[in-house]
């Protein structure tokens, strides 16, 4: 299972509707899940919808709530389901499964409930893949945020974790190359963003961490890098090598 997580606009669920295109006319047995009680609209058809057993909308009608606290309560309701979405999952029966997970993430990855459906839902080989906006990526204030976001979520789910520059069709070779001098070069990243000795620690403590690893620009819109996002996830799960070659 991949789960995508990432912040509201970063083009999460338009990026799992291409991986999902790309593999299948690649030949892969893969199927698609919307855990996002919320969604108007999905870029996908869904083999598994949270939205058949709890929509949100509807809870915020019933309970009279507000926009979050009706998601909040939505996700909450989910892990009572769990065990069901688990089977129906099972019973699509495919090898790969991408998850599409809630667009506001600070509700679904911070609190005990996201990583605790996460865990119901999966037992083994399983991997995140966070979904970051190049475009506010591109100044050092806006890229110092998504990285602190990214590595926050992968102590919350404890699971393997791909970063994936999204919007890469809207970013020119120079932002791209900042980007990655970022990613890669710490005492980079602290110059630009002009920071004080303890906030320098913290990037430098981050990076000598592993930081974000190795990135993976892509564009959900043009199809650019979706081959390179695929070979990604596969070595995590394989090596790199495909256990099965697609006909």
């Amino acid at each position: 299972m991949v789960f995508f997580i990432g912040t509201a606009g970063s083009g999460k669920s338009t990026l799992v509707s291409a991986l999902y295109n790309w593999m299948d006319e690649q030949g892969y047995d893969v199927a698609v899940v919307n855990l996002d009680p919320a969604a108007e609209y999905l870029p996908y058809v869904p083999d598994v919808d949270i939205r058949d057993k709890i929509n949100a909308r509807k809870i915020m009608r019933q309970f009279k709530l507000g926009p979050n606290a009706s998601i909040i309560a939505s996700i909450d309701m989910a892990v009572a389901e769990g065990e069901r979405i688990k089977e129906e999952i099972n019973a699509v029966g495919a090898p790969v499964v991408l998850v599409d997970t809630p667009g506001q993430m600070e509700l679904f990855a911070f609190r005990e409930s996201g990583p605790y459906l996460v865990r119901r839902l999966s037992d083994t080989h399983n991997v995140v893949v966070y979904v970051g906006d190049g475009t506010y990526m591109q100044t050092p204030e806006g890229f110092a945020s998504t990285a602190l976001l990214a590595i926050s979520a992968r102590i919350r789910f404890k699971l393997p974790q791909i970063f994936a520059v999204n919007k890469m069709d809207l970013l020119g070779e120079e932002q791209i190359e900042r980007i990655n001098d970022w990613i890669s070069d710490a005492e980079m990243l602290a110059d630009s963003l002009q920071l004080g000795s303890l906030e320098r620690d913290i990037i430098k403590a981050v990076s000598a961490a592993g930081g974000l690893g190795d990135a993976v620009f892509v564009s959900a819109l043009s199809g650019t890098g979706i081959d390179r996002l695929y070979y990604a996830i596969q070595l995590h799960y394989t090596g790199g090598e495909d256990q099965q070659l697609p006909p």
